[in-house]
């Protein structure tokens, strides 16, 4: 269990390991045996995706996300793309972490033009490691680059300012299509 100073101070607990038996009301049965007390439970299992893909027959990945080429393309099926939490980049592993949709994004537009015009695709590159903020509430978030994880109002004014600058321009994008 890692123990960050903001969350410390709520009293506000993060359990990585482990598999839980059971919630209740007021607490967590773990799989171990172990109980937990609890005045309010959050859960947080991972992002999956929808069991349409492999339900569909169409390839999938280790994380039964549709199996897709460096041009978010499926593997089999060419007019097929996808992007986002439901892919699984036959490349390598990439978590699923929004910053790699917003970085599919302009690739994935790109190539649903180039497919249809007939002209040549663009390849998506994951880019570098990416920086992770959670906003905890009440102006207080936690981040994480590189081995630095601080919490705080820094860590939330830092994920506010990049959130209020990428819809603006997602918002200008958007009115130009």
């Amino acid at each position: 269990m890692r123990i960050f100073p903001d969350l410390l101070k709520r009293d506000v607990r993060i359990f990585e390991n482990g598999y839980v038996e059971k919630v209740t009301v007021e607490s967590v049965l773990m799989a171990s045996g172990e109980s937990l007390s609890t005045d309010f439970t959050f859960l947080a299992s991972g992002v999956k995706p929808s069991k349409i893909f492999e339900a569909s027959g169409l390839p999938v990945g280790p994380d039964k996300g549709m199996l897709v080429n460096r041009y978010l393309q499926s593997v089999k099926y060419p007019d097929i793309f996808g992007g986002g939490y439901c892919i699984s980049f036959k490349d390598r592993p990439l978590d699923k972490v929004g910053v790699y949709a917003v970085r599919q994004n302009p690739v994935l537009l790109n190539n649903l033009f180039a497919r249809l015009e007939g002209t040549p695709l663009q390849g998506f590159n994951p880019g570098p490691e990416y920086l992770l903020i959670f906003n905890l509430g009440a102006n207080h978030g936690v981040l994480k680059k590189r081995g630095i994880v601080f919490s705080g109002k820094p860590a939330f004014w830092i994920k506010d300012y990049i959130d209020t600058k990428f819809m603006k321009k997602f918002q200008a994008i958007e009115k130009i299509l």
